[in-house]
């Protein structure tokens, strides 16, 4: 059974899990971009379960903070509990799977990740659909999938933006392939060269896009 038990300081108004959730509307035929088992024909139920991931308690913990100077001051951060050497994994990114491809007209749907604060790329890339072929060839598409944490995820979600705390993030979100069941799989890892001491914040770099967005 999945460990669900909600860390310390858990905020009420977000479900609290330990495994990552697909999307109820995720398109089907998508799954071959985020699982590299997945066949044409596959299904979420013909694939493994999605990766476990328990809270790592023994290197993070959510943390209030107080600091009148601190730019989320009154929210909360995630801090370690132990000191961590560079170029080591944090914690996973754990949250709800969803497609950003637009479907089509006869598939649009309003998308209701668009706007979240919690929203990261889990894929991005250019494909062409399966069904097409070389009589009938078919233009590439946008492939992107996102993960967003916004009402469903883990302790990952507390980590804040470098920017106002600190010179520089020292860790970084990284994309890798699960090597059992074969789906992708979001991390936190620190940057090489930056080692965290006990009781230091986390801290990364949303990316210049994400800042962008939010003032234009």
């Amino acid at each position: 059974m999945p460990d669900d038990t909600k860390p310390p300081n858990w905020p009420s108004s977000v479900i609290y899990t330990s495994r990552p959730i697909i999307s109820t509307r995720f398109p089907p035929e998508q799954l071959q971009y985020i699982n590299r088992l997945a066949l044409p024909c596959s299904t979420i139920r013909s694939l493994p379960p999605l990766p476990l991931c328990k809270h790592p308690k023994d290197i993070v913990r959510i943390k209030l903070i107080t600091q009148a100077e601190h730019p989320a001051k009154g929210q909360n951060g995630l801090f370690t509990v132990r000191k961590l050497e560079g170029g080591c994994k944090v914690i996973d990114y754990v949250g709800v799977i969803h497609s950003r491809t637009p479907q089509g007209q006869e598939h649009a749907v309003v998308d209701e990740h668009e706007k979240s604060d919690y929203d990261l790329s889990l894929i991005r890339c250019m494909s062409v659909p399966s069904s097409s072929s070389s009589s009938s060839p078919t233009e590439p598409i946008l492939i992107d999938i996102g993960i967003d944490a916004a009402k469903h995820g883990n302790a990952a979600r507390m980590i804040n933006d470098y920017r106002g705390i600190a010179a520089k993030p020292n860790s970084e979100f990284r994309q890798v392939w699960d090597p059992v069941t074969g789906w992708a799989r979001m991390e936190v890892w620190t940057l090489p060269g930056f080692g965290l001491k006990k009781g230091d914040e986390v801290l990364v770099s949303y990316g210049k896009g994400f800042w962008a967005a939010r003032t234009s």
